[in-house]
């Protein structure tokens, strides 16, 4: 049983979820780019610091920005009306363009975003690549951005898994957000994306080489995050109960482990304290679910829009071809229902199809079907339910599956 404070504390984490409804079901895409930034000569990264580091460029670019984000004095981020552009854990740079319902629009948007920073980083001796993980550096070798969060986050993760370090230093993603308008399409929504996520992880397959070698095998990010801390990554439990909806995620952030607390002036290290415990006797306030939110990592995360995780760092046609595809899929209801009722599937299911892919990349198998049968059929179906121009996007995705060859393999063919 729950004490009185509890119940509170949980309604107030769901009330946020209900707070995220678009009542008006204008739907929207919200789409994350990050990039490792890697010396013109040796390919090695960029840190944050020196002459030539992330927080001097960040420094030359901030005239371009009317906002900007520091920490003890240490610039970590900037922002306009279109993106914000903030580093990750070891200075992966990483725009994130707020949410719009043209892909065409979004994609203007991050090649505006390439104009601007392109010739700031030539000037420096180096360029963005879109990997999944880090081209020539070893994490180890990699020290973190001036970011107490990310500290805190590193000595606990050494603890929870084996690569942690190369999870927060190595990889780099592509996310993307859609909007819910309603509880029951938060739930079919947040379903579909877990039965789309081993195609999405296979299509957007771009890690070539890990700790500097080549990668055997595929989908390097989920063997990755299935080693970081099994109870804040991969699956929601309960995902296909019966009774799963907003309550469900709330007793699971309840459950969860923040990692630190924010508090006046700086944050503490709260380790292996539950929220549940941090929060026994006080209300949650609006810092406190902003932080908690932010500290699971599931491949598919709720906030106050729905944020698909899955899919590794890469150029944009490729980058566009995922936000169309999740577009033409996710914002029909008629077409979440027709997927939703094709794949009855499970948890084991998911994870079964991604065990087959990591070994056999387009060889494997989804839920029964060639993986490249199931992945044509999504793009034909998203292609069905996107104006023309949106559906070309489309294109680079078609190759692929058609050609059986991952994003990655080309790469380590080329090499």
């Amino acid at each position: 049983m729950y004490s009185e404070m509890e119940k509170k504390n949980l309604e107030i984490l769901e009330r946020n979820f209900q707070d995220g409804c678009k009542w008006n079901c204008v739907q929207k895409l919200g789409v994350e780019i990050e990039h490792l930034v890697v010396d013109n000569q040796s390919g090695e990264s960029i840190s944050y610091y020196g002459e030539h580091g992330m927080g001097k460029i960040l420094s030359e670019l901030s005239e371009l920005y009317p906002r900007s984000y520091t920490e003890k004095g240490c610039l970590l981020g900037l922002y306009n009306a279109d993106y914000s552009v903030s580093l990750e854990p070891a200075a992966q740079l990483e725009i994130s363009i707020a949410p719009k319902d043209s892909v065409c629009v979004i994609k203007t948007i991050y090649e505006n975003f390439r104009k601007q920073t392109d010739p700031v980083l030539e000037r420096h001796g180096c360029h963005m690549v879109n990997l999944g993980y880090q081209p020539k550096s070893k994490v180890n070798d990699l020290p973190l951005i001036p970011k107490k969060r990310y500290t805190y986050m590193d000595q606990y993760f050494q603890k929870s898994g084996s690569c942690g370090r190369n999870m927060m230093r190595g990889t780099a993603s592509t996310q993307v957000s859609i909007d819910y308008c309603c509880e029951q399409d938060f739930v079919e929504k947040y379903r579909l994306a877990y039965l789309l996520m081993p195609a999405l992880k296979l299509l957007s397959d771009n890690t070539p080489v890990f700790e500097g070698m080549p990668y055997d095998g595929y989908l390097a990010r989920t063997y990755i995050w299935d080693r970081v801390d099994q109870e804040r990554c991969g699956i929601l439990p309960g995902l296909f109960d019966e009774d799963f909806g907003f309550h469900t995620y709330a007793k699971y952030l309840w459950n969860l482990k923040p990692i630190f607390l924010p508090i006046p002036g700086g944050s503490v290290y709260t380790g292996d304290q539950r929220v549940s415990e941090i929060w026994s006797d006080r209300l949650l306030t609006e810092e406190d679910l902003e932080h908690i939110l932010s500290m699971t990592f599931l491949d598919v995360r709720l906030k106050n829009y729905i944020e698909i995780r899955g899919a590794d760092s890469m150029p944009v046609e490729y980058s566009m071809a995922y936000t169309a595809l999740l577009k033409g899929l996710t914002f029909e209801r008629e077409v979440r229902e027709k997927l939703l009722s094709d794949f009855a599937i499970d948890e084991s299911d998911i994870k079964t199809a991604e065990r087959s892919l990591q070994e056999k990349g387009f060889g494997g198998e989804i839920y029964g079907m060639p993986a490249d049968k199931f992945c044509t059929r999504l793009l034909e179906t998203a292609g069905e339910h996107l104006e023309t121009k949106e559906a070309a996007y489309l294109e680079p995705f078609f190759r692929i599956a058609e050609e059986r060859v991952t994003l990655g393999q080309k790469l380590r063919r080329i090499d």
